[in-house]
């Protein structure tokens, strides 16, 4: 009989520890007026009835993924990709407290890459080199 009570007392215990909230994710979105597409679409945790930011994702007038990235305490953060309206991988580079930062590249639609650069607190910054649809290089500079 003690064991049942002692189980007892601990479910009742973890029960009324647990977080009543529910946490969940809310789209929030912008349309294309002649295609009724979505434009943009942000999304946002919601906890109770406070919610946060955390992704956005635009879209070209075709419907297809333009960029997409993540956003923390309201500003890009990490990675963002942006995308070509057929679909392909356009360009890769890095947020930090919403400002450029460090090394991204751009591509052709053919998928090699056009430019690699390198951002320090949103300004171009190091070597920046740039090819040709063939991957050759053609120019480099110096971003001091």
């Amino acid at each position: 009989m003690k064991k049942l009570l002692t189980i007892i007392v601990l479910v009742l215990v973890l029960v009324s520890c647990q977080d009543k909230t529910v946490r969940h994710v809310q789209k929030v979105a912008v349309y294309y007026a002649e295609t009724d597409l979505p434009w943009v679409i942000y999304y946002y945790d919601v906890v109770g009835k406070d919610s946060t930011w955390v992704e956005e994702k635009w879209y070209h007038e075709n419907g297809v993924l333009s960029l997409e990235g993540k956003i923390v305490d309201n500003e890009r953060e990490g990675e963002f990709r942006g995308y070509y309206p057929t679909g392909e991988l356009m360009s890769v580079g890095k947020f930090v407290k919403g400002k450029r930062e460090g090394r991204g590249k751009i591509y052709y639609k053919n998928g090699v890459v056009s430019t690699e650069n390198e951002y320090r607190n949103g300004k171009p910054a190091g070597i920046w080199k740039f090819y040709d649809e063939e991957g050759n290089m053609i120019d480099v500079r110096d971003y001091k």
